[in-house]
């Protein structure tokens, strides 16, 4: 038989367990002051390596001038939001390997001209909603600068992000949140952050039984790669500290 006194630790820590959800509302959860937080953030995504990349172009240098360039050409047109869709569709097609692999035929065909793979670049990159990028994309291949494309949308979608000061913050939780709850955090985050606006993409993870957990700070701020800021406030990670705390080894939900 189990004695009151053991009893009694147990029914606490479960009684404290319940109130972990609600430390989101708490001021605490602001913690860094916007300013500090802002910098942080700033340097993170400011931090440019000064190499060369394959296109013979540094990160620092003649990329941004034609990241620039491109969102200069959007906004003439009219068309920034169908340009940043494009640019947002190329840069992950750099990432999918039956592109790649079919983009090899195109730009190692000895028999083409600059231009000439230029279309077919564009061509294999269909469907395509603005009409600015595959003009940019043949602009580049007359500067002799078409391997210059993929360093150039990821400098467009960081200079966008920086530009407008929007940070990306992802948040998992045992159960769907509501509007309200989603608009809540995007507040507390914008202070946390000294955003002026938070991109926020909600997942669900039941193993975390409740509560939630927030990362931000993401190296890749359109991929949401390699958060380095986060708070951990499910139930499961209060329930194996509390177990821990009385020297008990245990995985919650399991």
């Amino acid at each position: 038989m189990v004695s009151r006194a053991t009893r009694r630790p147990a029914a606490a820590v479960v009684a404290a367990a319940l109130g972990v959800a609600c430390l989101l509302w708490s001021s605490a959860f602001v913690g860094l002051t916007s300013s500090s937080a802002a910098a942080q953030g700033a340097a993170q995504r400011t931090r440019l390596s000064a190499v060369m990349d394959p296109s013979g172009l540094t990160p620092g240098g003649p990329v941004v001038a034609y990241s620039d360039a491109l969102a200069s050409a959007a906004a003439s047109q009219g068309e920034s939001v169908p340009v940043t869709k494009d640019v947002m569709k190329v840069k992950s097609l750099f990432k999918d390997t039956a592109f790649l692999n079919e983009l090899q035929f195109i730009v190692n065909n000895p028999t083409v001209s600059l231009v000439g793979k230029a279309s077919g670049m564009v061509e294999l990159m269909q469907p395509l909603e603005s009409t600015v990028l595959p003009k940019f994309v043949t602009f580049l291949a007359k500067k002799k600068r078409l391997q210059a494309l993929q360093p150039v949308v990821e400098e467009y979608m960081n200079t966008l992000y920086e530009t407008q000061n929007i940070m990306p913050v992802r948040v998992k939780s045992a159960q769907p949140l509501t509007e309200e709850q989603k608009e809540a955090i995007k507040e507390k985050m914008k202070a946390k952050l000294g955003a002026s606006d938070i991109k926020l993409v909600c997942q669900i993870e039941p193993s975390l039984i409740a509560g939630l957990t927030v990362e931000y700070g993401f190296v890749d701020p359109e991929q949401l790669g390699t958060p380095t800021s986060g708070e951990d406030m499910s139930m499961k990670t209060y329930l194996e500290k509390a177990a821990l705390d009385q020297g008990v080894v245990a995985k919650a939900g399991v």
